[in-house]
């Protein structure tokens, strides 16, 4: 697919915010993604997440914070810089977005990571549900004002009760705004205003910002929910979604990592959740020829976890894959999935996985009232390969299937 490349200025404050974005070829209007990049770095980090968004169909923009870092393209200085001061750059670039003819402004997707991340959330709780369409956080910074409360944040040693004008930090320099201006935040209490569906992905190795601070994030969300419910405000749950990518650092380094979130972002901007990610493990090989045809057979067991299931891959699954000369490979995978539900009720779910045209199109049927909804609903299924190990199959269903 080819794709329109722009860059873009635009002001807040007297300070120019530059920027990138991607968007597929013609007229839209295009629903809009605005990415935020995490802190001390700029908008090349993100660069990548913009091109597979407008490959999806949407006008995506990044840009650079003002004082940002020492590699910022915006203008602004560090020691200016603040939690608050890169919620104003991202309204910017909100209203920059909206004001482009090719995009639709009635659809918005914020997207933040780390010290963007809690800039996005904050921005999406102000503007609301009816504004921001969806939110999609990677790592997100949430721990920034107990830093200041404890004072220690990243290389910035000090006094919180005595903040001085300048903080060493690395390779660049903060000001005493930096730290006061979330001295006194709770996070928890501004983002959880939020009531649309919500993405939150981190990993469990993750030594900047730990990992427990999106799974108050996620509980938070989920409380807010549902008292928003009761309260009739909204009327209907939202879709929460919280992914822990395992053995995953901070900006998701590896690429299994990255591979493993974007996969996640890509259903869950489609409106589908995990059912279930299932970890293969092959335990032999079988090879048969005739009739022309090569005949590859892949028995292997696995474990499942999931929110709606967590068991292991009964006996007797096997992968099938059948190769003849001058045509496309015929490869299934079938197997049953026994385990128990939330509940602790016994589950069941058979699946049997086909690769159509290079893409994984599961057919998958249940036993048991929890996963009763997948009898009546289309499944889609990712899946990473690992070598000789077996892939890691993740099967995805839409979120509103799992409510009806």
């Amino acid at each position: 697919m080819k794709l329109v490349h722009e860059e873009f200025k635009t002001y807040r404050d007297g300070l120019r915010i530059n920027g990138s974005m991607f968007r597929p070829q013609g007229n839209g209007p295009f629903p809009i993604v605005v990415v935020s990049h995490e802190f001390m770095m700029n908008r090349i980090t993100t660069v990548a997440y913009t091109v597979m968004l407008a490959k999806m169909g949407y006008a995506a923009f990044c840009y650079d914070f003002n004082g940002g870092g020492s590699i910022s393209q915006s203008e602004g200085k560090t020691t200016d810089m603040s939690v608050l001061t890169e919620k104003k750059d991202l309204y910017a670039v909100i209203d920059y977005a909206k004001k482009q003819p090719y995009t639709d402004e009635n659809h918005l997707t914020l997207w933040g990571c780390s010290q963007g991340g809690m800039v996005s959330s904050l921005v999406a709780a102000e503007l609301g549900k009816d504004v921001v369409e969806k939110l999609v956080l990677f790592y997100p910074a949430l721990s920034i004002p107990d830093d200041a409360r404890k004072g220690s944040m990243i290389l910035a040693k000090f006094d919180p009760q005595n903040v001085p004008k300048t903080l060493f930090c690395g390779p660049i320099i903060l000001g005493t705004q930096y730290v006061t201006d979330v001295l006194e935040m709770d996070p928890y209490s501004l983002l959880d205003k939020y009531h649309g569906p919500v993405l939150i992905l981190h990993g469990n190795a993750d030594h900047i910002v730990d990992h427990s601070y999106s799974v108050k994030a996620y509980e938070a969300y989920c409380k807010s929910n549902q008292a928003a419910l009761e309260a009739g405000e909204i009327d209907e749950l939202p879709q929460v979604d919280f992914k822990t990518i395992e053995k995953a650092g901070h900006m998701f380094m590896r690429p299994t990592s990255k591979i493993d979130a974007l996969n996640t972002v890509k259903e869950f901007l489609q409106g589908r959740t995990e059912i279930l990610e299932l970890d293969v493990r092959l335990t032999g090989l079988g090879l048969i020829f005739e009739n022309g045809k090569l005949n590859l057979h892949l028995p292997f067991k696995g474990n499942a976890d999931g929110k709606y299931i967590r068991g292991s891959v009964q006996p007797n699954a096997s992968d099938e894959r059948y190769y003849e000369l001058g045509k496309p490979s015929d490869i299934c995978a079938d197997y049953v999935i026994s385990g128990k539900d939330p509940e602790n009720e016994d589950v069941s779910v058979h699946v049997q996985n086909r690769n159509v045209k290079g893409g994984w199109k599961p057919t998958v049927s249940s036993i048991g009232d929890s996963l009763a909804f997948l009898n009546k609903t289309e499944a889609f299924a990712r899946l990473r390969q690992r070598g000789v190990k077996g892939p890691l199959v993740r099967i995805f269903a839409d979120y509103k299937a799992t409510k009806e």
